[in-house]
């Protein structure tokens, strides 16, 4: 299952992403089962928890500032709806599965890739009724191209980081435990 992992996340955080525009907060529930659904089979349960952590974090802080300075506004007056940290939660697993080939490009790359992508979901996601515009679309659209060019290749640090250092525990222990268990050799203590 882990090889087709990726697609299966592609396809599930499509899925998620529909839901939470078109039901908002009434999708919640279905967000909160499938976040544990997803750190119930997920190969990489462990980054993803972190990934869970600190990318809906840093997503949930470029929102509430734009949130906060007027660029956009949620239905009810809500800085930031349930619905949308739900979604960054599943975004911080899309970044190490589905989005995880993006961590072989650099950086410059990665940057203009979010500058890009992530004005044009928050569009689609204005044309759905899920987010209004307080300014043009230029300003809003450039306002959160900002946001996307910085947090897009953090994002991809912070999965890099993360898996090597999750892949890379006990690894020393297992040095030691090379070299003194399975060694014929006598030790020469001179």
């Amino acid at each position: 299952m882990s090889r087709y992992f990726p697609l299966i996340n592609a396809i599930w955080f499509q899925l998620v992403w529909f839901s939470v525009i078109l039901y908002q907060q009434q999708a919640v529930p279905f967000l909160v089962v499938s976040i544990l659904l997803h750190l119930l089979v997920s190969p990489t349960r462990k980054i993803d928890f972190y990934l869970l952590i600190f990318i809906s974090m840093l997503g949930v802080f470029g929102d509430v500032l734009l949130s906060f300075t007027g660029v956009y506004q949620f239905p009810n007056d809500a800085l930031i709806p349930v619905w949308l940290i739900l979604l960054w939660c599943h975004f911080g697993f899309a970044i190490n599965h589905s989005l995880g080939w993006l961590s072989r490009f650099n950086l410059g790359l990665i940057a203009l890739l979010g500058a890009i992508a992530g004005p044009l979901n928050y569009l689609a996601g204005h044309r759905l009724g899920a987010v209004d515009f307080s300014y043009s679309y230029q300003i809003t659209l450039f306002s959160i191209g900002v946001i996307w060019v910085v947090n897009l290749p953090v994002f991809i640090i912070i999965q890099k980081r993360l898996r090597a250092r999750i892949n890379n525990e006990g690894k020393g222990h297992e040095k030691i435990d090379e070299y003194t268990h399975h060694s014929n050799k006598p030790i020469n203590n001179k």
